[in-house]
């Protein structure tokens, strides 16, 4: 049977509108795969400079506790030249104790660079796992702080 004039209509209509479907739905898959790289990008640099300050803050408290610890040795080498046994004694529970202290200081440093590291990793796995998710967290995270930014400003 013979295609009518109406019959060819509808078809070409019906192709021209499967073509824009298809072609909106590219256009939303390039914007989603293009979000999900924004808020891993965001994810990692965010870690990354986490692990960074928690890098330098144990390394400031290693630098700093070192001095100390160089200290507490020159005070008790003049304390030993010149003090009775009793006084010799309490200097080294002293160093005793500040040793204690830096490997104390030392293990909670490592442990939160561990855990910036265990956090990071995370982040990664939902950002992977949840691309949709992270997206929409990415977005809610930029513009609470865009208008934290923007209220500071109208504040002073």
């Amino acid at each position: 049977m013979p295609s009518t004039r109406k019959d060819q209509d509808l078809e070409t209509a019906v192709e021209e509108v499967a073509e824009k479907a298809e072609h909106t739905a590219r256009r939303a898959s390039a914007a989603v795969e293009k979000g999900v790289d924004k808020a891993a990008e965001l994810a990692h640099d965010v870690t990354g400079k986490a692990l960074s300050g928690a890098e330098q803050a144990l390394q400031s408290t290693r630098n700093a506790t070192n001095a100390g610890l160089l200290r507490a040795e020159q005070s008790l080498q003049s304390l030993h030249q010149h003090a009775d046994p009793a006084i010799d004694e309490l200097a080294h529970k002293a160093l005793d104790l500040a040793t204690k202290s830096i490997n104390l200081v030392a293990d909670t440093g490592e442990r939160a660079r561990q855990r910036v590291l265990e956090l990071s990793e995370a982040t990664n796995r939902y950002v992977t796992e949840q691309p949709t998710k992270a997206l929409f967290f990415a977005a809610a995270a930029g513009a609470a702080l865009t208008a934290l930014l923007l209220g500071g400003r109208r504040g002073r």
